[in-house]
């Protein structure tokens, strides 16, 4: 009797284990199926875009979507036509200059407005950081038409400058995920190096750049999908063919040749490969720098 009676708790406490790792096996599978299902959602119209892509106009609108390019209707003619027919390779050009210019400028102007707000003191610099903040709420429309005005008396309408001008000198969103960052660095590193008789500057260049190589890298991608992306603006101030960005340019094949997606979704094909790949490569910093700038020491 005093075996069973001994044995029944370990029993006991057996089945309640068994019966906690079904009910953790249980909820772990509902996760992974409902992260399949918004995986699904997400990817879906991006492999009908691909299929499209590869396919003739008349295939595109005769077939399901989702129905993939067969040997008689597999194309790469569509690729070829916007390069030789249209002038996507300066749409190409024009986006990678700008991008490129709108990133460099809007992550150096960004990480030295963030090194001042989070290391650096002097009278109202909270206040000055918040209210700086404060204009992520206004939307970029309210500031078009202020913006095009300067432009226009300024003579700078119609070149490259207007592109990339109003958003080369930092944004607000960049200089907040950089100031985080930077706030979780112990302060005893730059006391120590104003100690050695380092400037701000060379403080800032030496020691912060390095270490937050993360955030960075992330800012940076930020700032070169929104410049690679950017519609409206260059929309608005450029009328000349040959200062087209991607975005523009791809607008044009929609309105001057509406019936023909099979040239719209090859350019967006290639358009996208330049993300793609930048994220593919970069992603391990995107998360870790996301996972540090709510940490403040």
């Amino acid at each position: 009797m005093a075996s069973i009676a001994t044995a029944a708790p370990g029993a006991t406490a057996a089945t309640e284990e068994q019966t906690s790792r079904t009910g953790r096996g249980v909820r772990l599978t509902l996760f992974y199926l409902v992260l399949l299902v918004i995986a699904v959602v997400f990817i879906t119209p991006y492999l009908f875009s691909i299929f499209a892509a590869f396919k003739p106009l008349t295939a595109i609108l005769s077939q399901s979507p989702a129905r993939p390019p067969t040997a008689s209707t597999f194309t790469l003619e569509n690729f070829k036509d916007i390069f030789t027919q249209y002038d996507f390779g300066r749409y190409l050009a024009n986006t990678l200059i700008v991008t490129v210019i709108l990133t460099a400028g809007q992550v150096t102007f960004s990480m030295m407005g963030a090194y001042a707000f989070a290391r650096m003191e002097f009278p109202g610099r909270d206040s000055l950081f918040w209210m700086y903040l404060a204009t992520l709420m206004v939307p970029n429309v309210v500031t078009m038409v202020p913006l095009y005005v300067m432009f226009a008396h300024s003579g700078l309408l119609n070149t490259y400058w207007a592109i990339f001008l109003p958003y080369v000198l930092g944004t607000p969103a960049a200089v907040f995920l950089m100031r985080q960052y930077f706030m979780t660095i112990p302060k005893e590193v730059m006391e120590a190096a104003r100690l050695d008789g380092c400037s701000e500057s060379r403080i800032l260049w030496r020691i912060v750049v390095p270490i937050s190589r993360p955030i960075i890298i992330t800012a940076t991608l930020l700032a070169f999908v929104f410049g690679w992306n950017n519609f409206l603006w260059p929309l608005i101030v450029t009328n000349s063919n040959h200062l087209n960005v991607l975005t523009v340019g791809m607008a044009n094949f929609n309105s001057n040749f509406s019936v023909q997606w099979n040239l719209i979704l090859a350019a967006s094909l290639v358009s996208l490969i330049p993300m793609v790949i930048l994220f593919s490569i970069f992603q391990k910093y995107i998360v870790r720098s996301i996972s540090l700038t709510g940490i403040n020491r």
